[in-house]
């Protein structure tokens, strides 16, 4: 019954119909979390305080990616990172995950660059 209900679930899933609902996917599963790590390694290696413009960009991404679940799962063809159809429960947990991460990502990048490695100060 499971092998086969998966099955029948996965294959049942949201199929996307609008490319701005592709664009909201990526965003948010594969680009998003792509650039935050950019940033996170700029962010370590200028070292230039804790109000920068890599700071701001940071906050924006994490902001586009919170966006583009709402927008794929209000387009009613959003999908979990494993096919199935998504809830507002998942919305809501990718959410509740990812503020902290990011914040508690950012805030070691900056302790990191601008008190351990950066030495001019």
């Amino acid at each position: 019954m499971n092998t086969e209900q998966r099955q029948v679930d996965k294959s049942d899933g949201p199929v996307v119909t609008r490319m701005r609902v592709v664009v909201a996917r990526v965003t948010w599963m594969m680009i998003g979390p792509l650039v935050l790590l950019v940033l996170l390694l700029s962010i370590l290696k200028a070292g230039s305080g804790w109000a920068t413009g890599l700071d701001a960009a940071f906050l924006a991404v994490v902001a586009a990616m919170i966006a583009g679940r709402w927008y794929e799962l209000r387009s009613g063809q959003a999908a979990t990172s494993d096919g199935r159809p998504a809830t507002w429960d998942d919305f809501r947990r990718y959410v509740l995950i990812l503020l902290p991460s990011a914040a508690a990502a950012w805030a070691v990048a900056n302790l990191i660059g601008n008190h351990l490695l950066n030495t001019a100060g």
